[in-house]
């Protein structure tokens, strides 16, 4: 699903639009001219639909040489075991804040233990070990063959949390993961690294940024003033009260 001259939409679970895996986040493909990357990677199980849909979309899968995650979960960095063999181990990018637990599969730290007993994942699933080629931090860059993201630390969501920024063509795309939603909305979760403190700080970095395309994680796309949705969550926070949840509790 082409989204813009650079970018597509390859895979989205049941918190989206359905595209490969009930539990996919959005996953997306950066077209650099000379290689490719794909934007987070989803659970695991969906990675062959993923991989159809790349080339649905008119390209070589083999051209993917980068994975990069925006954080830990199961549904944005589950995959990336299955597709560093699937597609002849390309780079993998990730904080390094997480970085070694994601070296060790270490669920407990991915909250996926718990996440696991309350009927989030299938109790089978399991995060499988999968090898960090670079780790990231605020300021650094990536370069996709003709593109190059500017990489911005937004924990809050949870620890090791990044959104990726993309100037091409006049736009200012921003791959959000789970820091920021259409309409302003945000994601707590009552897990051991979603600290409310740094997903304000994280919001408030993200303000100024004139982003003209927010693709978020889940849920609905904004492919036009797409900075309205961080400044709605903003403009609650200078309320003094919490943006509204993505999800409902019931």
């Amino acid at each position: 699903m082409k989204l813009s001259e650079r970018v597509y939409l390859v895979g989205s679970g049941s918190n989206g639009f359905d595209l490969t895996d009930p539990f996919d986040c959005h996953v997306y493909l950066l077209d650099g001219g000379d290689e490719l990357a794909l934007i987070d990677v989803g659970a695991g199980m969906g990675a062959e639909a993923i991989i159809a849909n790349v080339k649905q979309d008119g390209f070589d899968p083999a051209r993917i040489r980068h994975l990069i995650l925006t954080h830990g979960h199961g549904d944005h960095a589950g995959g990336a075991a299955r597709f560093s063999k699937l597609l002849d181990a390309p780079a993998i990018h990730v904080s390094g804040v997480i970085a070694d637990s994601l070296r060790r599969g270490d669920e407990k730290a991915m909250s996926i233990d718990v996440a696991k007993q309350a009927g989030i994942y299938p109790l089978d699933y399991h995060l499988e070990p999968f090898p960090v080629d670079h780790e990231l931090e605020e300021g650094a860059t990536i370069e996709v063959g003709q593109l190059r993201l500017s990489v911005f630390d937004t924990p809050g969501h949870s620890d090791g949390h990044v959104s990726l920024l993309l100037e091409d063509g006049g736009r200012r795309i921003l791959f959000a993961g789970d820091v920021i939603f259409f309409g302003g909305k945000v994601l707590l979760q009552n897990i051991h690294d979603c600290r409310l403190d740094a997903l304000i700080s994280s919001l408030r970095k993200l303000r100024g940024l004139s982003v003209t395309d927010l693709l978020p994680g889940h849920l609905t796309l904004s492919l036009k003033e797409g900075q309205r949705h961080i400044e709605r969550a903003n403009l609650v926070l200078d309320r003094l009260l919490i943006p509204e949840q993505m999800v409902a509790a019931w």
